[in-house]
């Protein structure tokens, strides 16, 4: 599909037609990339997006440590409660 730009102030803009905007899901906000010369429009991802369900998947049902494979000579030998 060929679209015009159209003038907008000093910028320039297009028209995404509504089926468009539809089939891509796109609401109220949307991602511009630049790949080899290309102009990307994709759904905008909010900040922290999917941390929720990564931390759910990698949560273990033991009380191990986050950090187990970091230990060192302090914390085994000279650390006190």
């Amino acid at each position: 599909m060929n679209t015009s730009l159209t003038k907008i102030g000093n910028s320039k803009g297009i028209i995404i037609p509504a089926h468009i905007i539809k089939q891509c899901g796109f609401e109220n906000h949307v991602s511009l990339e630049i790949k080899n010369n290309a102009l990307i429009i994709s759904n905008a991802r909010t900040p922290r997006e999917g941390w929720k369900d990564a931390f759910l998947k990698n949560q273990s049902s033991e009380n191990a440590p986050l950090l187990a494979d970091f230990s060192n000579d302090f914390d085994e030998s000279e650390w006190t409660w």
